[in-house]
């Protein structure tokens, strides 16, 4: 979700987006204020109240309203060599913990302009929010969209921005992430090479690796994620008409 401050105080020098009671950093561009905000696929169905504050106070007010995502429910069947990788919880905890980090930074520019495009080209295969139990274990929803195709298809940046990591991870095998900016990031997972390094700026369209089947996974494919202050959303979002500021 975007949130406009379309008539901004003249002098304006701060201003913060609060939803469900976490507070946005809004940026200015051109005669705006703008913020993205995330809303995740477990967040209630509901009313919310959204305001705009600065430092003389609430500016401006509104209410968002949050429907079902309608999430399809799946049954999937991995080998034990896959399932065998969920054992290691000091691994998977370490990974978290380096993707939080990553996610939590803020750059204080939008990177990118106009729609991202999509990384590969492939068929997909599951989509953002897909209830899935593994094995027969409990439900938990997908986080990003998978893209299928043969191992070594290139992959592209879906938008311009500063590739923030690219490094082998544990269950998200060989992985890459890119901060676009404005508290937005994208990540591109399970690659079966890297081609771009941490600190590189990429443009959309450009080479940033390889579709591979590394990590926990039971085919070739790229797990592509978008992530708005560390909250996963639809990438396909990004891909639409109505996000510029």
């Amino acid at each position: 979700m975007i949130v406009r401050l379309l008539r901004p105080p003249s002098d304006l020098a701060w201003a913060n987006v609060f939803f469900a009671g976490v507070p946005y950093p809004m940026l200015a561009v051109e005669d705006r204020w703008f913020a993205y905000v995330a809303l995740g696929q477990y967040i209630p169905t509901g009313g919310y109240p959204l305001e705009v504050t600065s430092a003389a106070g609430t500016i401006a007010s509104g209410q968002v309203t949050v429907t079902d995502g309608g999430f399809l429910y799946e049954e999937i069947e991995l080998p034990p060599s896959s399932i065998g990788l969920l054992s290691d919880q000091e691994a998977i905890n370490e990974e978290r913990q380096t993707l939080s980090t990553v996610h939590a930074g803020f750059t204080q520019e939008r990177l990118w302009s106009g729609p991202w495009i999509m990384p590969a080209v492939g068929a997909i295969t599951n989509s953002f929010g897909l209830q899935r139990s593994i094995n027969g274990g409990p439900y938990s929803g997908h986080t990003g969209m998978d893209i299928a195709n043969e191992a070594g298809t290139t992959l592209v940046a879906a938008a311009a921005g500063t590739v923030a990591l690219a490094e082998e991870l544990f269950l998200y095998g060989n992985a890459v992430v890119i901060d676009h900016g404005a508290g937005v990031f994208s990540s591109y997972n399970h690659l079966q090479a890297i081609t771009v390094v941490a600190g590189q700026s990429v443009e959309r369209g450009d080479p940033i690796g390889e579709m591979g089947e590394t990590g926990f996974v039971s085919g070739a494919h790229v797990h592509w994620e978008a992530i708005v202050h560390g909250t996963r959303v639809d990438p396909v979002l990004f891909t639409q008409d109505g996000i510029e500021p």
